[in-house]
């Protein structure tokens, strides 16, 4: 589900039509559409930025991991670069394993999935729910998501 800003909040007999009133405006749960634009490229300013040169958002990886799989499945990629579906995968719960022949790459990568212990946050997907673009501000924090650990601590590397 996407979740939208309503600039014009229709009324029906007085209740609100497609829309719930919240604290910090109204909003909208929308079906995902065959486009989506509310998905941006890593800025140099973002955390999940690297010098890899295919990059993609973590975003647009949790929506196809979302989307083929459930808690504790097993993701596999089999170009890992600099570990964006690992990222997400830990991020989401699932499992997951990569490859790649690039060290270079396998050292980003690493260094990326160990931040995302301190970090579960995906931007942009928050509270169940992926949020139209420039709506950081009125995203909620996400609880933390994790596993069980032997030790009785939760943590997402093991």
């Amino acid at each position: 589900m996407l979740k939208r800003k309503v600039l014009a909040p229709y009324r029906d007999e007085g209740k609100p039509k497609y829309w719930t009133a919240e604290e910090d405006g109204n909003y909208r749960l929308t079906y995902p559409s065959n486009i989506w634009t509310d998905i941006t490229i890593p800025f140099w300013s973002m955390p999940e930025n690297t010098p890899h040169p295919t990059q993609k958002p973590e975003k647009l990886l949790a929506k196809l991991i979302l989307a083929s799989s459930r808690k504790n499945d097993f993701v596999f990629d089999p170009f890992i670069g600099s570990g964006t579906t690992a990222v997400v995968a830990e991020k989401l719960g699932r499992q997951w394993s990569g490859i790649d022949i690039n060290m270079e790459y396998l050292c980003w990568a690493r260094k990326r999935i160990g931040s995302a212990q301190n970090d579960p946050a995906i931007q942009g997907y928050s509270g169940g729910v992926f949020w139209e673009r420039n709506s950081l501000p009125r995203q909620r924090k996400p609880s933390f998501v994790g596993r069980q650990s032997q030790t009785g601590q939760e943590s997402l590397l093991e």
